[in-house]
């Protein structure tokens, strides 16, 4: 006789996303009556186009929810609602800052595709064992479009590197993928040369060992890969990214004495990349501005530039953005100006990379720290299943932890960016901020992890 409590976890996340989809609309409701009523206009006009996003949105998830339920997944279900719930709070914003046009560019070109991706992940779960078979041609392919991006990659504003365009269609962001590939590849390297490493490692000062010099190729790789991002790109937030997937994946999958080994060589080899570039590299100007701003955002200096005065100081330049957000987080108080009461428009590029100062602003601080605690509901229910997996599936293991160190990093990075705590590195926050192929491979990652919780069925959930 079938167990009805077998049902609960997709009737709890049905539950949940019935809350969200509720939510989701009276958001969008509320922000389309304060906006119109704002401009002095009647409050119901802007209404039926404003249903229209949460309802996209709510049908995807009660999709999945179907697809899932269909497959009579019996665990995680609480992911999927977590996701939703955080993707419709920075559509919202990117409605109150970028109109219709933002989200229905959001949805189009991150979202909807990234839905079909973890559709198919999970209806196709064996995909993820190719991944072991494809991780050195995706991390050539990331490499490959990193290398077309540094030298062919369109200028922004910044003098930074950091999109790909071939011919009208819209241009992305390689960097992003370079991160999935990263971790794919070193989830299988580990697995396929971790165990020897430790069998063969020799003695080295005692205590440490010291494995073969073909098993320092992934930090050849990382150190190749951070320099051009560095040098060619001017992408700071990519190498910080970088290093914390490439640190915390060897810690994670090699013996701490191993580890350390290979750190302590790692690190020597970054020093000395360091003098060469001090010596025969000039840091871009949007770099050191940034690190001016994490000095004093409202200093009165004037700014030097190779030794010349700008005529610009410090607090009118590179600290403006810092000052802004600041302000509005300040402004927004506990509970927040109100959707669409607010002015998170003064604050420059407040739709991606100071979002969650626009989060705070209008929805109050309040709702700042519940954004941070379904953040950590997500990492740690992503670490559950990659405890919960059998200790056999080392490279399936690795892939979560490499997953959740990529969305601990983006948010850790940004969100102390936004607080002046870190230098402001363009990083988006996952499903928050706007960027499409950023939302396409964060989703791409939910989507294996939901692939790979159904290897749990049997477990305690």
């Amino acid at each position: 006789m079938k167990n009805p409590l077998q049902s609960t976890p997709r009737l709890v996340e049905a539950f949940l996303l019935a809350l969200v989809v509720v939510f989701g609309l009276a958001g969008f409701a509320l922000l389309a009556i304060g906006m119109q009523v704002s401009q002095s206009q009647t409050p119901w006009t802007g209404l039926p186009a404003a249903l229209l996003p949460p309802l996209v949105i709510g049908a995807s998830a009660a999709g999945l929810h179907v697809l899932m339920r269909t497959r009579r997944m019996q665990v995680e279900p609480l992911i999927l609602p977590v996701v939703t719930l955080l993707f419709t709070i920075g559509l919202l914003l990117i409605w109150r800052l970028q109109g219709a046009a933002g989200v229905w560019q959001q949805l189009s070109r991150g979202y909807l595709p990234g839905m079909v991706v973890v559709a198919l992940l999970i209806l196709r779960p064996r995909l993820v064992e190719r991944l072991r078979r494809w991780a050195i041609p995706l991390c050539l392919l990331g490499m490959l479009l990193l290398v077309a991006t540094a030298f062919f990659g369109v200028i922004d504003e910044t003098g930074a590197r950091l999109a790909l365009q071939v011919g009208g269609l819209p241009a992305v962001q390689p960097s992003e993928v370079i991160k999935l590939a990263l971790v794919i590849f070193l989830a299988w390297y580990i697995d396929r040369e971790g165990r020897q490493a430790e069998g063969r490692a020799q003695p080295f000062l005692g205590w440490l060992r010291l494995p073969s010099i073909h098993y320092f190729l992934p930090g050849a790789l990382f150190v190749v890969l951070a320099t051009l991002a560095l040098v060619k790109m001017s992408d700071f937030g990519a190498v910080l990214i970088l290093a914390c997937i490439f640190a915390g994946m060897l810690f994670t999958g090699f013996e701490t004495r191993i580890f350390l080994t290979i750190s302590s060589i790692g690190l020597a080899l970054v020093l000395v990349v360091s003098l060469i570039l001090s010596v025969t590299w000039q840091v871009p100007t949007v770099i050191r501005y940034r690190f001016l701003a994490l000095q004093d955002a409202w200093s009165t200096e004037v700014i030097l530039l190779n030794g010349q005065t700008t005529g610009v100081t410090v607090s009118e330049g590179p600290g403006y953005q810092i000052q802004q957000a600041i302000n509005a987080m300040v402004a927004g108080g506990l509970s927040g100006t109100g959707l669409g009461f607010g002015t998170p428009q003064y604050v420059p590029l407040a739709q991606s990379d100071f979002i969650f100062a626009a989060i705070v602003e209008e929805l109050g601080s309040i709702i700042g720290l519940a954004v941070l605690i379904l953040f950590a509901i997500l990492l740690l229910r992503v670490a559950r299943v990659a405890l919960l997996l059998p200790a056999e599936q080392i490279f399936e293991r690795l892939l979560l932890i490499g997953i959740c160190i990529h969305f601990f990093v983006q948010v850790f990075i940004m969100v102390g960016g936004t607080l002046n705590l870190l230098p402001i590195t363009g990083v988006t926050i996952p499903f928050l901020s706007q960027g499409g192929m950023a939302l396409l491979v964060n989703l791409t990652e939910i989507g294996l992890v939901l692939s790979l919780s159904q290897r749990l069925e049997g477990r305690p959930v």
